[in-house]
C-alpha cells in the first residue's frame, strides 16, 4: 500500500508539475498573441534606421506592439496615413507642413535627429558661402523635395527670393553628380548618404551643411509622424511607438556601426555598411520631444517667410496642429533611459578606392536620408 501510495504521489506530482507548466508558459503565448498589430511606413533611407533598430531590439515589442515595416514613397505613405493603413512614419519636419497645414491628419510626436541635407559645390569653385548661391543654378532632385525645401530656407534666409534670385534645375539624384561635373549647375542640394559619398570622393566642398552650420544645426530634422485619427483613438499606443522609435534614435547614437548592420543586413537600405554607418555617425541621434515642437514652429516660420506657407496662416495655430504632446512621452523621460554598447562605437575608416565606378555603383544601391517628397 504504501508503495502504491508513493507511485500516485509521483505520478501527482508530474501531472502538477505539466499543470504548473503549462499555466507557466500560457501567459507567455497569450501575451505574444495580444500585442497590437500595426502598420509602419519608412522610405528605404539611411536615416529611418530607428525604426529599423526599435523592430530588431524588440523596442516596439516591449511597448506591446507588432510592427510590420512597409517601403513606401512619399505618396503611398501620404495617403496611408490619411487613410489610417499606416499608423506611423519617420518623415521629414520640412517635408509635411505644407500638406499639415492643407488638411492632412498627421501630428508629430517627438524629435528623431538633427542634420541630413547639404548644399555642395566643385572644389574650386568661387562659391563659398551660403549667400553665394543667390544668381546661381542649383541643382536638387525634384523641385517640391527635401533638398529643394532646405535649399529654398537657405536662399531666403540669406535676402533672396526663391522665385527671381535662384535657377532651379531638377535632375535624376544619381544625375546630379555629373550635372555638377558638366558645369551644368552651380552647386547641388542633395541629402545623406549620397552627400557623404560625394564628399569622400574629394571633388566637392561643403557650402551650406544642415547637421554643422547655423541655425540649422540645431533643429531636428527629422520627427516621429503619426496619423491623427489613432492619435484621438488610440493615445497609448501612438505613445508606445513614439518611446520606442526615440529609445531607438538613442541606441544609435550608442552604437551607429550595429545600427547600420541591423539596416544593411535585414535588408531595409541599400548601400554597404561602412556608409550607412558614416551616415549614422554624423547625423546627431539625441531624441527630444521639446526639440521637435521647436523644429516645427522654427520650419513653419521659415517656409511662410519663403512663401511656401501661406501668408495668412496662424503660426501657433499651425504649430499645435503639427506637434502633439503623448502621455508617457517627455525629455524627463528620455533623461532616464540607458542603452547598451555593441561591438564598435564608432565607423570603420573608410577605404581608399581609385574607381569612379565604384563609387557611381554605390549612388545608385543608396536612397537619400529624408528621401525627397514634393510638397505639394
Amino acid at each position: 500500500m504504501k508503495l502504491h501510495f508513493l507511485r500516485l504521489t509521483c505520478a501527482a506530482k508530474a501531472l502538477l508539475a505539466f499543470a504548473v507548466f503549462g499555466i507557466i508558459a500560457q501567459p507567455s503565448e497569450s501575451a505574444a498573441a495580444e500585442l497590437k498589430k500595426l502598420t509602419i511606413a519608412h522610405t528605404g533611407s539611411s536615416c529611418d534606421a530607428p525604426l529599423f533598430v526599435a523592430k530588431d531590439k524588440g523596442f516596439f515589442a516591449a511597448e506591446g506592439l507588432d510592427v510590420e515595416l512597409v517601403l513606401g514613397d512619399w505618396s503611398f505613405i501620404k495617403e496611408g496615413l490619411a487613410f489610417g493603413r499606416i499608423a506611423a512614419t519617420q518623415g521629414l519636419v520640412m517635408n509635411y507642413i505644407k500638406p499639415i497645414e492643407q488638411g492632412l491628419d498627421a501630428k508629430f510626436t517627438g524629435g528623431i535627429h538633427r542634420g541630413c541635407l547639404q548644399i555642395l559645390a566643385p572644389k574650386n569653385s568661387p562659391i563659398q558661402k551660403a549667400s553665394d548661391l543667390i544668381g546661381k543654378r542649383i541643382g536638387v532632385p525634384a523641385l517640391g523635395s527635401s533638398p529643394w525645401v532646405f535649399a529654398s530656407r537657405v536662399i531666403g534666409d540669406n535676402g533672396g527670393d526663391i522665385k527671381r534670385d535662384v535657377e532651379w534645375k531638377p535632375f535624376p539624384q544619381a544625375e546630379l553628380k555629373i550635372a555638377l561635373q558638366k558645369g551644368e549647375v552651380d552647386a547641388i542640394a542633395i541629402a545623406d548618404p549620397i552627400a557623404e559619398i560625394l564628399l569622400s570622393e574629394g571633388g566637392v566642398k561643403s557650402i551650406v551643411n544642415q547637421s554643422t552650420d547655423a541655425p540649422y544645426k540645431d533643429e531636428y530634422c527629422c520627427v516621429v509622424v503619426i496619423g491623427g485619427k489613432l492619435i484621438r483613438q488610440d493615445p497609448k499606443t501612438a505613445a508606445g511607438i513614439t518611446r520606442a522609435i526615440l529609445k531607438a534614435a538613442l541606441w544609435i547614437k550608442t552604437n551607429p556601426q550595429a545600427a547600420a548592420e541591423v539596416a544593411v543586413g535585414g535588408k531595409h537600405v541599400g548601400g554597404s555598411v561602412e556608409v550607412n554607418s558614416r551616415v549614422l555617425h554624423k547625423l546627431d541621434y539625441v531624441p527630444s520631444v521639446e526639440g521637435g515642437r521647436h523644429a516645427a514652429h522654427t520650419a513653419a516660420t521659415a517656409l511662410q517667410r519663403i512663401k511656401i506657407v501661406g501668408k495668412s496662416t496662424d503660426i501657433e495655430k499651425l504649430t499645435g496642429r503639427l506637434f502633439t504632446t503623448l502621455p508617457g512621452v517627455s525629455d524627463a523621460w528620455l533623461k532616464t533611459l540607458t542603452v547598451e554598447r555593441v561591438g564598435e562605437a564608432a565607423p570603420r575608416p573608410a577605404q581608399s578606392s581609385t574607381a569612379n565606378d565604384s563609387k557611381t555603383a554605390e549612388l545608385k544601391k543608396v536612397t537619400t536620408c529624408c528621401a525627397d517628397a514634393p510638397n505639394a
